[in-house]
């Protein structure tokens, strides 16, 4: 099937040293998010490449989200990298449908953690956000709508737990795992479970209660979890 599509890798190519090089600078904190790189003409000078081989490698870190090109600025690293974590775990998703129960662990695992946070931390104007958020849902018919609601939910609690690296965790999990939330939140019935739970875990949160806060969002996050993979195998 694949004998006259894929050739044998001897050796890699200039561009993908120079990604690699490019990549490890980034990754051990030599060039900082946001950091402008040398211009192309250095950049050459440097790697001891043509300008066809340097653009190569550049598009190819530009695809992955680890660098921008501003024109006329130049090239920069990018501020944040969720983007390049986003497309690898959605890619590993889709290689196995089985990958979704080790999302959903992470998932409960941080969530548990941000939600016992939020519950310390939470200001005044947190919890009107919070009921502003449930008001909202109580009212919502359209099941997309909902589902956006939900997300937005469980954003405002990575926010209110002020620690900014889970917080773009939780964002790249949400981001993926929402492609399955889709086919359950059809469930009304679904819905009025989310939403109980969510009033449950907003009461914790208001009530200073990290405990309860936790084992509401536990309980909220395995049941949905069961009805989400129950979908999955149907």
């Amino acid at each position: 099937m694949f004998e006259n599509k894929i050739t044998q890798v001897k050796k890699s190519t200039l561009s993908q040293n120079i990604v690699q090089q490019i990549m490890e600078l980034i990754m051990d904190g030599t060039v900082s998010p946001g950091e402008k790189l040398p211009n192309e003409r250095q950049l050459m000078e440097l790697f001891g490449v043509g300008r066809s081989t340097l653009r190569e490698a550049i598009n190819a870190l530009v695809a992955m989200g680890l660098i921008e090109v501003r024109v006329p600025e130049g090239t920069f690293v990018s501020e944040s990298f969720s983007s390049f974590f986003t497309k690898h775990l959605k890619l590993m998703s889709k290689v196995s449908f089985n990958n979704i129960e080790e999302l959903i662990e992470a998932r409960i695992a941080y969530e548990c953690d941000l939600v016992s946070l939020a519950a310390l931390k939470r200001t005044p104007k947190d919890s009107m956000e919070l009921d502003n958020v449930l008001t909202k849902m109580a009212q919502e018919q359209d099941n997309e709508q909902f589902l956006l609601l939900d997300l937005e939910f469980h954003n405002l609690i990575a926010k209110m737990a002020r620690n900014s690296f889970m917080n773009e965790v939780l964002f790249i999990l949400l981001d993926i795992i929402k492609e399955w939330m889709h086919r359950v939140i059809q469930n009304y019935p679904v819905k009025e479970i989310a939403f109980d739970h969510h009033k449950k875990i907003a009461e914790a949160i208001k009530a200073n209660d990290p405990d309860r806060a936790r084992e509401s969002m536990y309980e909220h996050l395995h049941e949905v979890s069961k009805i989400l993979l129950s979908n999955l195998d149907k």
